[in-house]
């Protein structure tokens, strides 16, 4: 095969794979295609000699550049772009729960084990919790006991305990 042939497939390799890692994540894709670049870079030594594969390298990192630029315009505004990217500003966005204040005295049932970290589930959601103290485990009964930011306490109750009325506020 002729050099100059393999050194304009590599160029063109090495730049579709490195445009088609934005679509499959992971860096598989970008990898192989800088590893196509460089070998476009030594198949432009061997296809035209030191001098003009020097300006090849050159060439292909100044359209390398331009191609990035012109990715980073230009696919934003296409469809593919808008469907990819996030179309709103997530800086006025909000949590789900507002309170979680409310959360305090509440009982429900461990659905992991909380060692000390787990999921509880109460009134129909799934939370995240910290165990109080021990290990408890899944499907026992808990109570929320603190409530700190967005940081659920809980403690196993026992039938017994159920009775009890909940610990007074957080301040």
């Amino acid at each position: 095969m002729d050099a100059t042939l393999v050194f304009i497939t590599l160029c063109c390799a090495g730049l579709l794979l490195m445009g088609a890692e934005i679509f499959v994540p992971g860096g598989v894709l970008g990898v192989l295609g800088a590893v196509a670049l460089m070998g476009a870079v030594a198949a432009g030594f061997a296809a035209f000699g030191p001098q003009q594969g020097v300006l090849a390298a050159l060439l292909i990192l100044v359209f390398l550049g331009l191609s990035i630029v012109l990715w980073m315009q230009l696919i934003p505004r296409s469809s593919i772009g808008r469907k990819l990217t996030l179309a709103e500003d997530l800086g006025t966005s909000r949590s789900a729960t507002t309170n979680w204040k409310e959360w305090r005295g509440k009982e429900g049932e461990a659905v992991s084990p909380l060692g000390p970290a787990g999921v509880v589930k109460i009134d129909g959601r799934r939370l995240d919790a910290v165990a109080e103290g021990r290990w408890i485990d899944a499907g026992a009964r808990v109570r929320v006991v603190h409530v700190t930011g967005n940081h659920l306490t809980v403690r196993a109750i026992t039938a017994a305990a159920r009775t009890e009325t909940p610990p007074a506020a957080d301040a």
